[in-house]
């Protein structure tokens, strides 16, 4: 159901290493005082961690301009969520598809009856074209005591606009129904649009924003997310959370990560250079068959209007690329593969995957305006 399974790849496609675009990781590496941060916590290994993260909580208090008891820390941002929905119990949930899937297993998990709000390929910009939301999402939420709401959305790109935002914040305060909004991949939107709902926990004790350090900063072996909410929303769901599940190391890392202040500028210029040259270099090879959906972060998906996917899939695992297929993605109607952005050299063998692809199966070499980079998948 998920990318970055390596161990799976090496199993289907006999190869020891890969370049991984099937998971949306930042590719730059933690900052670098966390392999320090790292070596110096190796001690403390003996020992619990601290159940209340106390350390990490005040780093990230000063970071977020939060108060530290509106802050919650777990294992990353999948504990969490089930965390919620197993401390809430909701009886109906309403998730907007495609989307992360943990979001209807959570729910499943308590039983919870799901109702389904269609955004498609488009993602959130098929609802921030339309003024007026009220009555639409009253009939997709009635009845329903927790929304999961993603942006910026996975598997799109793309971005829930504050107007459209504040109606449904609006409807589901006079509905008492909870909204769960995940700012997983947050850290990586430009100057412009990055703005967090954290901004309005103040007013509205039936909002809970869920936030992830593991892929921004490049932690995903150590697993670090963390939740934002009125303080006895979370005492309830401590309740339902292994005290011990964030381990010193996490600990650690997270602290030393959001001390870099540098850190996040400078790898969200890297990802913008290349986000922008594979969109370039993709539209110069003139693939007539492929639709690149366009996105604010790091991952896009890409549409295959007269090939399955499977096929792309398949022929670029053999070459060592490993992009995401989105077939459990419910919602998202046709033929999609969803890549990550990483450096600009890695994008290029991607680009260079793709021309081999129609190469083989249609026989005609794709993308001349390319001819003066070398190819570099034999």
């Amino acid at each position: 159901m998920h990318g970055g399974n390596l161990r799976r790849a090496q199993e289907i496609y006999g190869l020891d290493s890969f370049i991984d675009l099937s998971a949306n990781i930042n590719p730059f590496g933690p900052p670098s005082g966390v392999w320090a941060a790292l070596q110096e916590g190796m001690k403390d290994i003996v020992n619990y961690p601290d159940p209340e993260c106390q350390a990490l909580k005040k780093t990230l208090s000063r970071y977020l301009g939060l108060p530290a008891e509106m802050i919650m820390v777990g294992n990353g941002a999948g504990e969490l969520i089930f965390t919620i929905v197993q401390a809430l119990k909701p009886k109906k949930v309403a998730i907007p598809i495609p989307t992360f899937s943990e979001y209807e297993r959570a729910a499943h998990s308590v039983g919870a009856e799901v109702s389904y709000i269609p955004l498609g390929a488009e993602g959130w910009a098929k609802y921030n074209r339309i003024d007026e939301v009220d009555q639409m999402w009253r009939e997709y939420l009635e009845g329903c005591d927790l929304l999961f709401l993603c942006s910026p959305h996975n598997p799109t790109g793309s971005v829930l606009e504050k107007r459209t935002f504040e109606q449904i914040l609006t409807i589901t305060k006079e509905s008492g129904c909870r909204i769960l909004f995940d700012e997983s991949f947050l850290d990586f939107l430009p100057d412009e649009s990055r703005k967090s709902t954290r901004a309005y926990l103040g007013a509205n004790e039936h909002l809970i924003v869920l936030y992830s350090l593991t892929k921004f900063y490049s932690l995903p072996g150590l697993r670090l997310g963390t939740v934002f909410a009125h303080q006895p929303l979370l005492t309830l769901c401590e309740q339902f959370r292994d005290p011990w599940s964030v381990n010193v190391l996490a600990q650690r890392a997270g602290i030393t990560a959001l001390q870099d202040l540098r850190y996040p500028d400078e790898v969200r210029e890297k990802l913008r250079e290349s986000r922008s040259y594979f969109y370039r270099e993709f539209e110069l090879c003139g693939f007539s068959d492929l639709r690149l959906w366009p996105t604010s972060v790091n991952f896009a998906l890409i549409e295959l209007l007269n090939h399955s996917s499977g096929e792309l899939i398949q022929h670029l695992g053999r070459l060592g690329i490993l992009v995401r297929n989105c077939a459990s993605f419910s919602g998202l109607s046709g033929e999609f593969i969803r890549v990550a952005i990483k450096d600009i050299l890695v994008m290029e063998r991607l680009i260079e995957g793709l021309k081999k692809f129609y190469l083989e199966v249609d026989g005609r070499p794709i993308g001349s305006a390319l001819g003066h980079h070398p190819p570099l998948i034999p």
